[in-house]
C-alpha cells in the first residue's frame, strides 16, 4: 500500500512541483472582422435607391449622372465646376439639384442635406476608388497636390434647335497661368475628407457635405474631385468660356465617368490677340529655361468667396 502511494506521488511531482497551478490556456487568437464591400451594400440598399431618386442622382458601372442647371457662364474667376451650395453660385459653372424643395426656387442659402454623401455613394458604387485630398504644410507652406483616378466629365444640354450638345468640362475653362484652355485629364476622385468640428466633442464631419463642394478647379480639400493642372491652388487662375456655354438656367445633366466619354463636341479654336500668343510664348521659354513663370496678379477683390 505505501509502495502505491510512493509511486503514484513520484508520478504527481514528476509532472509539476508542488503547488504550482495548472499553467492557464491561451486565449484564442481573435478573428479579425471581415472588410465590409461598402459598395456592395450600397447596391443593395432599398434607402440608397430612394435617395438617389430623390436628388436625381444616377449610376451604373465605371458612370454617375447627376441633373443641375447653368449658374456662371464667365465675366470672373471660376473656382467650383459643380457645386451644390447657391452661396457660390457667382463663381460655379453647374449647381446640381439637391431638391426637393418647398418652394418653386432654389433656396438661397446652404444648408447639408445629404447630397454630396448621396453622390460620393454613386461614385463608390460605379467602381471609383478615392485617392487622397489637396494638402499643405502650415509650417512650411510645401502644398501637396490632390491624388486620385482621372475623372471624365462632362455636361449634356439642349442647344436653341433642339439638338444635344456634349461638353468636354475642360473645354470650357480657360487657365490664365498657363495661357490655355484647360487640358483633360487633371480631374481627379479625391473623395472629399473627414473634418474635425474642434473642442469639446471633436465630431468628424464628411467635408464635402459640410462645403458642398463637388468639382474643384481652384484646389479645395474638401471637393470631392479636385484639379491638378498648372495654376489650380492660385486664387483667380480659371475662367469660364462664355462663348461655349448655354444661357445661365440651362437645364443640364453632368455626366461623370471613370472612361474617356463618346460623342464629345468639338469647339472651333478659340481666336486670341497677339499680345496673348505673345505672352503664352514668353511663358513657355521661361519655363523651358526651368524658370517658373510669372502671372499677372489677380485682379483687386478676386477671392475664393464664402468659406475661405
Amino acid at each position: 500500500m505505501r509502495r502505491a502511494v510512493a509511486i503514484t506521488l513520484l508520478g504527481l511531482l514528476a509532472g509539476r512541483s508542488v503547488g504550482q497551478e495548472p499553467a492557464p490556456k491561451e486565449p484564442a487568437p481573435k478573428e479579425e472582422p471581415a472588410p465590409v464591400d461598402v459598395a456592395k451594400v450600397l447596391r443593395e440598399s432599398k434607402e440608397f435607391a430612394e435617395t438617389c431618386k430623390r436628388f436625381k442622382i444616377s449610376w451604373e458601372e465605371d458612370l454617375v449622372r447627376a441633373t443641375g442647371e447653368i449658374a456662371y457662364v464667365g465675366g470672373g474667376p471660376c473656382e467650383y465646376i459643380v457645386n451644390v451650395s447657391p452661396a457660390k453660385a457667382h463663381e460655379t459653372i453647374v449647381l446640381l439639384d439637391s431638391g426637393p424643395w418647398t418652394t418653386k426656387r432654389r433656396p438661397a442659402g446652404a444648408r447639408m442635406n445629404g447630397y454630396a454623401t448621396c453622390l460620393n455613394n454613386a461614385f463608390l458604387c460605379a467602381g471609383f476608388k478615392p485617392g487622397r485630398p489637396f494638402r499643405w504644410n502650415e509650417e512650411t507652406g510645401e502644398i501637396f497636390p490632390p491624388e486620385g483616378e482621372p475623372v471624365h466629365i462632362a455636361f449634356e444640354w439642349k442647344d436653341e434647335q433642339n439638338a444635344q450638345i456634349r461638353a468636354r468640362v475642360p473645354d470650357l475653362l480657360w487657365n490664365y497661368r498657363t495661357i490655355e484652355v484647360m487640358q483633360p485629364g487633371h480631374l481627379v476622385y479625391t473623395g472629399s475628407m473627414m473634418v474635425d468640428e474642434g473642442p469639446p466633442d471633436h465630431k468628424m464631419w464628411f467635408g464635402a457635405e459640410i462645403d458642398r463642394l463637388i468639382v474643384a478647379c481652384y484646389s479645395t480639400s474638401t471637393a470631392l474631385i479636385d484639379n491638378t493642372e498648372e495654376g489650380a491652388s492660385e486664387n483667380g487662375t480659371y475662367e469660364a468660356i462664355p462663348a461655349r456655354l448655354p444661357e445661365l438656367g440651362t437645364r443640364v445633366t453632368v455626366l461623370f465617368s471613370r472612361k474617356p466619354l463618346e460623342g464629345l463636341t468639338e469647339f472651333k479654336p478659340l481666336e486670341l490677340p497677339e499680345e496673348v500668343l505673345a505672352e503664352r510664348k514668353r511663358r513657355a521659354e521661361e519655363k523651358a529655361k526651368g524658370e517658373t513663370p510669372k502671372a499677372p496678379a489677380p485682379e483687386e477683390g478676386e477671392g475664393r468667396g464664402e468659406g475661405e
